[in-house]
């Protein structure tokens, strides 16, 4: 299904919060009203923030892992399948895992491909149950949730238990995050497929697309609905507060929160609003929000630029190195590796922090709180001040 553009969206390089927008005329029928939000201020960072090479020459990295206990060792996650273990920069000779055989992997020569080994998650007490999860898409393009047991530092391929099978149309909009959540349960984000015909707004059972799932014994349960690509999520380790970075399609990319203490799925509004803009098809459908939650309107959003733009979700940093970004969400741009952080209390101030010069696929988190970046291009940073 083709979505005509009927967003007048400014495609802005810097992130506004909320720009104040009016509504869009409708394509077809009438359009749902878009929302009006608080003017914003971009400022320039001083607080000489530096992203440091920890690690280069990487086959496509895509996302940077800490299992607990482990603070000297560095798990990297390779698209075509394999997990990498770095010790002070240097990979060791042999992975952690490699699954290259079960991945449908996208060729260095699609620098945003969406398919491949995509994300690791270590459980809670990994230290005790050796218990490991990955996201990947297979031979057929589908999406697996798999989880590992690890023995004697290596996870264990005969031990796979698969927690997830999503089939896929098409090749993009995977989600590609599985995540531990504060409560120890296994948190994953699907994207609405792009070919699909599926609403991601729809609560039936069995509709998982364009959803972020919590795992419990019973199976899985909808955490937030109305997602297009929520390609990566954290939570705020000190509030517990669910962060999401949402890739836009034609003007708008969003980043959104959910509170700790929500009791009911939250609606993040995809298809009937991209951003604070309303949306409408060509057929005239899909125009007004469904599902029966509340709305959540996004904590934050950015334009494109030249065409370009995918929002890289990132952490609230807890870390002690770095004091001026402190208790500030961090999150990123994939096409200009812009980097930008926000004070989640004064929402309205948006600090650009720097610009990573090459492509931005991931940020991740050690158990000190510090943060570390990684480009697809084959390198990871860490965050220093």
């Amino acid at each position: 299904m083709r979505k005509v553009s009927c967003i007048r969206g400014l495609r802005w390089l810097f992130l506004v919060l909320a720009a104040a927008v009016a509504a869009p005329p409708a394509c077809s029928g009438d359009a749902p009203e878009s929302q009006p939000a608080p003017p914003s201020t971009t400022v320039e960072s001083d607080a000489g923030i530096r992203a440091v090479p920890v690690a280069r020459g990487l086959d496509r990295p895509v996302h940077v892992a800490f299992a607990p206990g482990e603070p000297g060792r560095l798990y990297v996650v390779e698209q075509p399948g394999l997990v990498r273990v770095l010790v002070e920069g240097e990979p060791l000779e042999d992975p952690f895992l490699d699954i290259r055989r079960l991945t449908g992997t996208s060729p260095k020569s699609e620098p945003a491909g969406e398919q491949g080994l995509l994300s690791l998650a270590f459980a809670a007490d990994y230290a005790e149950s050796g218990l490991v999860y990955v996201h990947y898409t297979d031979r057929h393009g589908n999406v697996n949730v798999v989880e590992y047991h690890a023995r004697d530092g290596v996870a264990d391929p005969a031990s796979a238990r698969r927690l997830l099978l999503v089939e896929k149309r098409s090749p993009i909009h995977n989600g590609g995050l599985v995540a531990v959540g504060p409560d120890g349960a296994v948190y994953v984000g699907l994207g609405d497929d792009g070919l699909s015909q599926v609403h991601p707004q729809r609560l039936e059972d069995g509709d998982l697309l364009g959803k972020l799932l919590r795992f419990e014994d019973g199976g899985p349960t909808v955490v937030a609905y109305g997602l297009r690509n929520p390609w990566r999520f954290s939570f705020d380790r000190e509030t517990g507060d669910l962060w999401i970075g949402d890739v836009g399609e034609l003007a708008w990319e969003e980043v959104s929160v959910v509170p700790h203490d929500a009791v009911e799925p939250a609606n993040l509004g995809w298809d009937a609003y991209e951003g604070f803009e309303a949306v409408v098809w060509d057929e005239g459908g899909h125009n007004e929000p469904r599902g029966g939650g509340e709305l959540v309107w996004p904590a934050a959003v950015f334009g494109r630029t030249g065409g370009c733009a995918a929002v890289i979700g990132g952490y609230v940093y807890r870390g002690d190195e770095i004091p001026a970004l402190r208790g500030r969400y961090v999150y990123g741009d994939f096409c200009t590796g812009m980097v930008w952080s926000v004070d989640p209390a004064e929402p309205g101030v948006v600090r650009r922090e720097l610009e990573l010069g090459t492509t931005l696929a991931s940020f991740g988190e050690d158990e000190a709180g510090e943060l570390y970046l990684v480009s697809r291009t084959g390198t990871v940073y860490r965050l220093d001040g």
